[in-house]
């Protein structure tokens, strides 16, 4: 019987050792090539939340979302359900409670900035900026598309044509305290953080809205067409698992 043909089996072995080396060379190249393309994840800086009070609360995250807030109940398709803080409201989100029914009818109010927390605990450092931070105020009033605002939240009327905007010279511009409003005091926007709030590495910034006693938040978000579109903190910050952020 003819012996084994060492040299013929070691030939085999480095040839394959070589595809295998070629492969995982290539495999490297790839994954890094991708790495350098993704927007750089920079948790976002303290001195990108202008607001003191949001700043403060980032800071001390866990024990924000379990402080006291005005105790309400409201009712859900798993029962009965009473709310003490934002660790409490936010699992109502988690659970599919979109539509919240309180008692007292108003209480909930005092929840409003508790998706903006959890928002801006994930946000990062943008790798693409609106504009500096002297002239992000004007800005924002520039390329506000109003029509994305829910209609109780804009100050003017604006036309039901496509990309229809408000008069620019309609907004008093405050670039010191980034407020936007209008001449007569009945609506305001205030800039309160700006950061990645999407992922996507573009700079967004999350606003206050005032109109009368009534405040909202909200999330505006660089659109395809330029503009700056209205997104609900909710729904950014249950764009992935609840509990997670709440930990």
């Amino acid at each position: 019987m003819d012996a084994p043909d060492g040299s013929s089996e070691r030939k085999t072995f480095t040839f394959l050792a070589g595809i295998a080396a070629l492969g995982l060379t290539l495999a490297v190249g790839v994954n890094f090539a991708i790495a350098s393309l993704a927007p750089p994840r920079v948790p976002l800086p303290n001195t990108s939340i202008f607001d003191p009070d949001l700043r403060g609360a980032v800071a001390n995250y866990p024990d924000a979302v379990r402080e006291m807030r005005t105790v309400f109940t409201t009712t859900t398709p798993q029962g009965t359900r009473t709310v003490t803080n934002c660790a409490d409201y936010l699992k109502l989100l988690d659970q599919g409670v979109r539509s919240l029914v309180a008692d007292p009818t108003d209480a909930h109010s005092a929840y409003g900035n508790c998706p903006l927390l959890f928002v801006l605990r994930q946000a990062r450092e943008p790798a693409t900026y609106l504009a500096p931070l002297s002239q992000l105020a004007r800005t924002v009033a520039e390329r506000l598309d109003a029509t994305t605002l829910d209609d109780s939240l804009r100050p003017f009327p604006v036309s039901d044509r496509p990309r229809a905007r408000f008069a620019r010279n309609r907004f008093t511009v405050d670039e010191k305290r980034l407020r936007i409003s209008v001449p007569d005091g009945n609506w305001s926007m205030t800039i309160l953080a700006s950061g990645s709030f999407s992922g996507d590495g573009l700079e967004d910034v999350a606003v206050r809205i005032e109109q009368g006693k009534a405040r909202h938040y909200t999330i505006l978000t660089p659109m395809p067409n330029g503009s700056l579109g209205a997104v609900s903190p909710e729904s950014l910050a249950l764009t992935s698992n609840m509990p997670v952020r709440l930990r």
